[in-house]
């Protein structure tokens, strides 16, 4: 037999108890750890929607979109109509050109 210093008893209680204050610590760890990714992903998806809310726009900035862009688009249908007159007044007779 082998000498020992401690008890076998002794060795037993410690192995025990270090076994306990690992798993505290684990859970212990684990619990705020859980918490702070919880409040980390709170705040991402909080930024997020805080971000969309203010980039929509406002009933008066919707309506003077939608005005500019009909102003906008009767322009380009007004400045294609004078282009096409310009083109049929040029010819002498005001008859359509005929490509080959």
């Amino acid at each position: 037999m082998n000498p020992s210093l401690t008890e076998p008893g002794m060795k037993y209680f410690i192995n025990e108890t270090l076994k306990q204050c690992h798993t505290f610590k684990e859970n212990h760890n684990n619990y705020w750890m859980n918490i702070s990714l919880a409040i980390i992903f709170i705040l991402i998806i909080g930024i997020i929607l805080f971000i969309k809310y203010k980039k929509k726009l406002t009933p008066k900035e919707k309506k003077a979109k939608e005005t500019e862009k009909q102003h906008y688009i009767l322009s380009k249908i007004k400045n294609y109509q004078d282009a096409k007159q310009k083109m049929s007044e040029s010819l002498i007779t005001g008859l359509p050109q005929w490509d080959k």
